[in-house]
C-alpha cells in the first residue's frame, strides 16, 4: 500500500500544475491526493467532464456519418432535409407573427460610384434595426436589381465595418442593390450601457448575456438574428427597385453563422456565400476551439444530428459559395470535410456546379480575394452575369458619422424595446401557462415533466455505478459512472436510521460539507455522506477566458459542449445524485434525504428529488442555498448569470417554487 501511495504522490507530481492547483492547503502543507486519482478511476479530475462530453460528441459524429450516408435518392435527399428544418426551427422556438416593418428612409448618400440609402426598420413592434442599402448607380444600371441581403459578423461597428460595407459598395457598384444590417448587440443597436450612457458589453458577451434569457425561455440570441434577417429579406422585396425572387446573402465570421442559417431555412434566399465559418461541430470546434457564443450553438444539434454540412445540404441544389482561409480558427480541412459532403449532395441532384469553394491564404476574416469572389458569385447565379469582377481598393466607404441612420442609436427612440424587454414580455405569457398547466398536475406527471425538460433518464434507464474504494481511506469511495466520470463519495457520520446525502458544490472536503454534516448529526440524521457530482469538488474545470467568468461562471467552454448534445448540467448532475442515492439506498434502505451547500447544488438535488420521488424523502436547505427564480431572472436581467444553471426551455414548464413545492422542500437554518 506504501508502494501505492508513492507512485500516486509521484504520477501527482508529474501532472501539469493546473490539473491539482489546489493541492496546498491553507496552511502550507501537503494536501490530500484527489480520491478520483487515488481510486485510479480519473488521472485527470479537471477534464473528467470535457473528455466525457467529448467521447459523446464523437459518438454523435459517427452517428451523423451513418445517417448522411443513408441519403441518396432525391426522395431520401427531400426527407433528411426536412428533418433537419423542422428540428432547426423547433430548437429556435417560437417565433413572432409579421407586423408592418414601417420602413424608413433616415437619409441618403449620393457617390459618384453608388448611392445609399440609411434604413430604420421595425422587425417587431418598436425593435428596431438599423441598416443601410446600397444600390447601384441608375444610369450605369438601371432598376431593378436583384438584392443581397449583408449580415455581419462579431464587429463593434456593425456594418460601419470597412469590409462589411466593402462587399456592399462592390455588389452596388456592378449592379446589384445590397441591404446590410446591424445585428442586436452592435452598430447602432447596442443594448448594454452603464449610468453615463457608455457602453457595458457588445458582440460575442453581449449575445451571451442576451442568450441566458432567451434560452431559459426556450429561444437562442439566434432566434432574434434569424427573425432580424427574415424581415430585412422582407424589407428588400418591399422594394420596386429589388427583384423579389433573385434573393441572396452573405455574411463573414458572426455573419456567416447568420447567412449560413439564413440560407438553410428560408427559400427566397437563391444564391448564398456566407464566410469564415462553416467548419464542424464534430470536428476542431469543439476538439480544439471553442464552441463560440450563444447563437453560434443551437440545443442539442449534435445529439439530433445537424451540422455545418447540413446547413447546405438544407438548402441543395440552391448556388452556394464557400468563402474560406487557410489560417482560419475555423478550421480549414474542417471545411473542405463538409464540403466535400455537400458536394456529394450536389452531384447526386446533378447541380454540382451550383457549389464552390474559395481557399485564401491568410487568418481569418474578409479580404479583397473574398469580396471579389462573392460579388461575381452574386453576379453570375442572380444577374446571369458570368463575369470576374476585381475591385480598386480600397474601396469608397462611409464613415461611421455618415452611415449612421439614427443619432443616437436604437435604444434612444421613443418607446425602443430590446431583446430583455420581448423576453420579458414573453416570460409573462409563460407565467399563466406554467400555472394552468401545473393546477392539477400529481407529483409524478410533474417528474416527468422535470426529467423532459432537464434531459433526466428514468431510473431503469440509468445505469448503476461501480462503487470503488480509495486506499487508505475508508471513509471515501468513488462512484464509477458511464464513460470517463467518477462521483467521489464521503461519509461523515455512520448509525442507525434515516439516511442524508449532501450535494456539494464546493467538494467533500469543504468548509460547508463539514458544516452541514454536522448539523445534520445535531439534528438526529443517522447516516450522513457528502457527493461531488461531475465538474465540481475535485473534478472543476477551470473553464476558458472566452467565456467570462464574472459573468457566466467557469464552465461556459464545457456547458457549451453539452448543450450542443442537448445535455443539461444541471440533469447530468442530478442524474449523478440519484445514482448515489440508489447506491447508499440499497435495496430496502430508507429514502434519502437531500441537502446542499449553495444553490447551484440545491437546484441538482431539486431535481433529482423531483424526477425521481420515490427514492427521496424530501430537500433540506438552509436560507442561504435556496436558488433564485428563473422567471426573476429573466425579469430582471441583463446581469451576469452562472451558465450551469440554465435549462435550455425550462420556464415553458416550471420554475423553482415549483420544483420546491412538488419535493416538499424544507427551509431552515
Amino acid at each position: 500500500m506504501k508502494n501505492l501511495m508513492f507512485l500516486l504522490g509521484l504520477f501527482t507530481l508529474l501532472m501539469p500544475i493546473s490539473a491539482f492547483a489546489d493541492q496546498t492547503a491553507a496552511d502550507g502543507s501537503a494536501a490530500p491526493v484527489p480520491a478520483l486519482v487515488a481510486s485510479g478511476v480519473c488521472a485527470e479530475p479537471e477534464r473528467m467532464m470535457y473528455n466525457d462530453l467529448i467521447a459523446r460528441i464523437d459518438a454523435k459524429g459517427e452517428a451523423w456519418r451513418a445517417r448522411y450516408e443513408e441519403v441518396r435518392t432525391e426522395e431520401q435527399i427531400a426527407a433528411y432535409q426536412k428533418e433537419r428544418r423542422d428540428f432547426f426551427l423547433a430548437q429556435l422556438g417560437r417565433m413572432w407573427e409579421r407586423t408592418p416593418l414601417n420602413a424608413r428612409v433616415t437619409g441618403v448618400i449620393d457617390r459618384p460610384e453608388y448611392r445609399a440609402e440609411k434604413i430604420v426598420l421595425e422587425t417587431l413592434p418598436r425593435f428596431y434595426a438599423t441598416g443601410t442599402l446600397f444600390l447601384p448607380r441608375p444610369e450605369k444600371f438601371a432598376p431593378p436589381y436583384p438584392g443581397v441581403l449583408v449580415v455581419c459578423g462579431h464587429a463593434f461597428e456593425g456594418k460601419a465595418s470597412d469590409f462589411y460595407q466593402g462587399i456592399c459598395i462592390l455588389g452596388a457598384m456592378n449592379g446589384l442593390a445590397m441591404y446590410i444590417q446591424d445585428p442586436v448587440d452592435q452598430g447602432e443597436r447596442l443594448q448594454h450601457f452603464d449610468a453615463e450612457g457608455k457602453p457595458t458589453h457588445a458582440t460575442t458577451a453581449a449575445h451571451s448575456l442576451a442568450g441566458i434569457g432567451s434560452i431559459l425561455l426556450g429561444r437562442n440570441t439566434a432566434t432574434f438574428e434569424v427573425w432580424d434577417m427574415i424581415r430585412g429579406l422582407d424589407f428588400l422585396q418591399s422594394r420596386p427597385d429589388v427583384i423579389p425572387d433573385r434573393l441572396g446573402v452573405a455574411g463573414n465570421s458572426g455573419g456567416g453563422t447568420q447567412s449560413s442559417y439564413l440560407m438553410a431555412l428560408d427559400d427566397r434566399v437563391f444564391c448564398a456565400a456566407p464566410s469564415c465559418y462553416l467548419c464542424s461541430l464534430y470536428g476542431a470546434q469543439t476538439h480544439k476551439s471553442v464552441p463560440q457564443d450563444a447563437e453560434q450553438n443551437i440545443f442539442g444539434q449534435l445529439g439530433f444530428g445537424m451540422d455545418h454540412a447540413d446547413y447546405i445540404i438544407m438548402r441543395a441544389p440552391k448556388p452556394t459559395l464557400l468563402n474560406t482561409k487557410t489560417k482560419d480558427f475555423f478550421d480549414i480541412s474542417d471545411t473542405w470535410v463538409s464540403y466535400r459532403d455537400a458536394l456529394r449532395i450536389y452531384s447526386r441532384q446533378e447541380h454540382s456546379e451550383r457549389l464552390s469553394i474559395v481557399e485564401i491564404e491568410g487568418e481569418h476574416g474578409y479580404c479583397p480575394e473574398l469580396l471579389d469572389a462573392s460579388v461575381s458569385w452574386f453576379l453570375r447565379w442572380l444577374a446571369g452575369r458570368d463575369e470576374r469582377i476585381v475591385g480598386a481598393y480600397p474601396l469608397p466607404t462611409l464613415t461611421q458619422e455618415e452611415i449612421r441612420s439614427v443619432p443616437n442609436g436604437v435604444t434612444a427612440l421613443p418607446e425602443a424595446r430590446t431583446t430583455y424587454d420581448i423576453n420579458r414580455d414573453y416570460n409573462e405569457e409563460l407565467k399563466a401557462v406554467r400555472r394552468e398547466k401545473l393546477a392539477s398536475v400529481t407529483r409524478d406527471e410533474f417528474a416527468g415533466r422535470v426529467r423532459a425538460a432537464a434531459k433526466i433518464r428514468p431510473l431503469d434507464g440509468i445505469p448503476a455505478a461501480e462503487p470503488v474504494g480509495v486506499p487508505d481511506s475508508p471513509d471515501w469511495l468513488v462512484l464509477k459512472a458511464e464513460g470517463t466520470v467518477g462521483l467521489p463519495l464521503r461519509c461523515h457520520a455512520r448509525g442507525e436510521g434515516n439516511l442524508r446525502l449532501i450535494v456539494t458544490e464546493e467538494g467533500n472536503r469543504s468548509a460547508a460539507a463539514e458544516q452541514l454534516a454536522a448539523q445534520a448529526q445535531g439534528s438526529g440524521v443517522g447516516t450522513v455522506w457528502s457527493l461531488e457530482p461531475r465538474g465540481w469538488g475535485e473534478s472543476r474545470a477551470q473553464g476558458t477566458s472566452y467565456y467570462n467568468k464574472d459573468i457566466f461562471g467557469p464552465d461556459g467552454t464545457v456547458w457549451y459542449l453539452a448543450y450542443l448534445l442537448g445535455e443539461t448540467y444541471v440533469g447530468l448532475r442530478a442524474e449523478d445524485v440519484v445514482s448515489a442515492a440508489r447506491y447508499l439506498r440499497g435495496e430496502d434502505g430508507p429514502p434519502v434525504e437531500l441537502a446542499a451547500d449553495t444553490p447551484a447544488a440545491a437546484l441538482v438535488a431539486l431535481h433529482a428529488a423531483a424526477a425521481e420521488p420515490g427514492l427521496f424523502s424530501g430537500v433540506v436547505l438552509k436560507p442561504s442555498a435556496v436558488p433564485g427564480s428563473w422567471a426573476d431572472y429573466v425579469d430582471s436581467a441583463p446581469q451576469p448569470y452562472n451558465l450551469q444553471n440554465v435549462i435550455h426551455g425550462v420556464l415553458c414548464e416550471y420554475d423553482v417554487e415549483d420544483l420546491m413545492r412538488f419535493t416538499g422542500c424544507t427551509v431552515r437554518e
